[in-house]
């Protein structure tokens, strides 16, 4: 037994007992094993390997009272470098490693392999070799012995000719290179137990991650099946691109051979960064979705498989070094569909980890992730300026100052992408999609009561006038240039004013001030209901009650009309208010309140008796 010394510690002199450090490290917080398995191919692009392949070998056990196939290996080797006895034993360390210093890469922790490997499984073996397999040196790393006390140093590296199996499974061996091979695994560490559904995840996971490495030629990633005894299969990982800009990705048809997103603006944002005396450049570029993405036969977009695959790629990509950290949801609306037809990035260098935030496990930035919700104003001093705030921050070290332009700036982006992208749509979403124009609607109902008002001697300039084909074409042309709506809808929308001789139309335009609508006449006796969808009433009323409903459950619908009747209720509780607050036209405002009641109740009424 360990005597008790003076200070508490043990005669051993560790702090933390083995044992209990290694469940620790065990519990470490990989979020799923596909992002385990990203550390193994960081080692593998930091040694310059330009093929890995990420090897799944299964075989069936006895689950219950049936046979399962269930996974025995995992394993990836490179065509990198290789290393030496003395950098295997360093890379196996945890906490250690060759690039702990090193920000050229996409490395640095030391804590990748290790860790990462004895979160999913019991036992790691690692071969490598820079003067081919045969001349393999290998090592390993033994939860059980650590536990146990039986190892507390890794095994000093010994020669092993790469193992023969491995050999078979391999189509890219070469003079250098390294397999590490992950057994003995526990059932609920493992998210999957087979080993395609462990393929398949981890390919959406790890083509997004290294999607820059993969769609410009540095690396290709094999992904290999293995049954023991059965059959194999392999095929390349495919790009998973969240900003949808690049061509031969994971996106369904038609959109997986061209992109289906285009870029916004013509180029990045710049952002500079001055850090211990240099400079260090920060990217940030968006893109948002091509009108093709919008179906020509009306029906909601996001119900389509390519719509379903962008739902799964919500969020702003945080990218380090070419390789992306996270996909940031706390920069979206989850709740909103329209938020997955846009697309956010900001890259970054090593040399700003610390600003950033980035944790050891290369899984999040947060330091950034933490600013999207942040407001300067919260900590600033009484009657500081922004500019002010920001300089006194950087003095104390404090890194959010450095990052406030950059997330100002991503915000305002956000903003004005989300309009876009809703303004794609507009006129398309209920039933029959832009056919909908075309047909019987609410605009005829209000068309009848004004021509009826004007029939009992309330007859306006507008009343008169006829809509003509000239009239229709420069209506046309005012929805395109002026409320930024799709050309075919425009079309739609003008032909049927022409056609169903409407002198109605309900639009939606981003207005500024105040008002929740606008009335406008135009050409031809039109009057334009324009709805200004930056005010509130637009988003928790109008949009509640003509939503895509194709992915709505039951309970989200009722949701939508419960959130626009108690928006209704608000409304009038705003006029109330305002009824009251204005004293001197207080007679004035009753007058117009009884003279709007009394046209709402002519135009309700539906001229049968009760």
């Amino acid at each position: 037994m360990n005597e008790i010394v003076s200070d508490g510690t043990t005669e051993s002199g560790f702090i933390i007992p083995p044992e209990l450090a290694v469940k620790a490290m065990r519990d470490s917080g990989y979020r799923n094993t596909a992002y385990a398995l990203a550390e193994l191919i960081d080692n593998s692009i930091q040694a310059d390997a330009s093929e890995v392949e990420l090897i799944c070998v299964e075989k069936y056990e006895q689950v219950n009272s049936q046979q399962r196939l269930r996974l025995q290996e995992i394993g990836t080797i490179d065509n990198g470098k290789g290393m030496s006895a003395r950098t295997l034993a360093i890379a196996l360390q945890f906490g250690n490693g060759t690039h702990l210093d090193d920000r050229a890469g996409i490395g640095r922790f030391g804590m990748g392999l290790p860790n990462s490997s004895i979160s999913q499984c019991r036992r790691l073996d690692v071969w490598t070799w820079t003067n081919g397999p045969d001349n393999a040196i290998h090592s390993y790393l033994d939860v059980a012995d650590i536990q146990s006390g039986v190892k507390d140093r890794v095994p000093p590296p010994t020669p092993s000719a790469l193992p023969s199996k491995w050999r078979e499974r391999s189509e890219i061996l070469g003079t250098s290179g390294t397999l590490v091979v992950w057994s003995r695994f526990e059932e609920y560490r493992l998210t999957w137990r087979g080993a395609e559904a462990t393929l398949r995840n981890t390919e959406a996971i790890i083509g997004r991650m290294y999607r820059k490495f993969i769609n410009d030629g540095r690396v290709a990633i094999h992904l290999v099946r293995v049954e023991e005894g059965g059959n194999t299969g392999r095929r390349l990982a495919v790009v998973n691109d969240p900003l949808y800009l690049m061509p031969n990705s994971s996106t369904p048809e038609p959109f997986d051979k061209v992109a289906m997103f285009q870029r916004w603006g013509e180029n990045d944002e710049e952002f500079t960064i001055d850090l211990g005396g240099k400079q260090h450049k920060v990217f940030v570029r968006f893109s948002w979705a091509k009108p093709e993405t919008v179906p020509d036969d009306g029906l909601n977009r996001g119900a389509k498989p390519y719509g379903k695959h962008a739902m799964k790629n919500l969020g702003l990509s945080i990218v380090r070094e070419g390789r992306e950290l996270d996909l940031d949801t706390s920069w979206t609306n989850s709740y909103d569909p329209t938020e997955r037809w846009w697309g956010a990035e900001v890259e970054f260098p090593a040399t700003l980890d610390e600003i950033f935030g980035v944790t050891n496990n290369k899984q999040s930035a947060t330091i950034f992730s933490q600013l999207a919700q942040y407001d300067w104003k919260a900590d600033a001093e009484e009657n500081e300026s922004r500019s002010s705030f920001i300089e006194r921050a950087s003095s104390e070290g404090d890194p959010r100052a450095l990052l406030i332009p950059i997330v100002e700036h991503i915000r305002e982006q956000i903003t004005q992408l989300r309009k876009r992208t809703e303004q794609q749509t507009k006129g398309t979403r209920s039933t029959g999609g832009r056919k909908r124009h075309e047909e019987p609607g609410v605009e005829d109902t209000v068309t009848s009561k004004f021509r009826q008002r004007a029939d009992e001697g309330h007859e306006t300039p507008g009343d008169t006038e006829d809509f003509g084909a000239d009239d229709r074409d420069a209506y046309e042309d005012d929805l395109k240039d002026d409320k930024h709506y799709p050309d075919d809808v425009a079309k739609a929308i003008a032909d049927a004013i022409l056609t169903r001789k409407r002198k109605v139309a309900f639009l939606e335009k981003a207005m500024e001030g105040y008002a929740f609508f606008n009335v406008e006449s135009v050409q031809g006796g039109v009057t334009n209901v324009i709805f200004n969808s930056n005010h509130p009433f637009y988003e928790n009323l109008v949009r509640a009650l003509n939503p895509d409903t194709e992915e709505d459950t039951e309970k989200e619908l009722l949701d939508r009309v419960h959130m626009a009747s108690d928006t209704l209720r608000i409304v009038f509780s705003a006029w109330a208010r305002y009824e009251m607050e204005e004293v001197r036209h207080k007679q004035r405002l009753s007058d117009m309140r009884q003279e709007w009641g009394k046209m709402t109740r002519f135009f309700l009424d539906d001229g049968e008796d009760d």
